[in-house]
């Protein structure tokens, strides 16, 4: 005898798979692309959802699962190269602590001034 888990739909060309409670399960790759189509589609949450036969509560699910997933960046390393400093500008803190900024140009030695001068005030 088949009870509700057993059930299969075809919903769009996928098979749907209900659980115990007679609720629809979707792979990930379907909700992948029921988030993709939202997010082009550009309408609300409800209607995207009554369109799908979704409830909004598991869509807003998909969407921050989505979220986390984009913005786990993946960070690459590249070498910038750098050109040796012609100056080197000493800062010394009143409580003994000496800083060294290396500097290329009048310039940049002008503004590590005017910005450690700001951090005295």
């Amino acid at each position: 005898m088949r009870g509700p888990a057993d059930s299969f739909l075809c919903m769009d060309t996928h098979v749907i798979k209900l659980d115990r409670q007679g609720n629809t399960r979707r792979t990930a790759d379907v909700r992948r692309k029921l988030v993709e189509e939202f997010r082009a589609g550009g309408g609300s949450v409800a209607e995207f959802c009554t369109e799908h036969g979704i409830r909004p509560k598991t869509f807003y699910k998909w969407l921050a699962k989505d979220r986390r997933e984009d913005s786990a960046t993946v960070f690459q390393e590249v070498e910038v190269p750098v050109q040796t400093p012609v100056r080197e500008v000493r800062i010394c803190l009143p409580n003994r602590v000496e800083v060294y900024v290396p500097v290329d140009s009048p310039e940049q030695m002008a503004i590590v001034l005017r910005e450690a001068a700001q951090c005295l005030d």
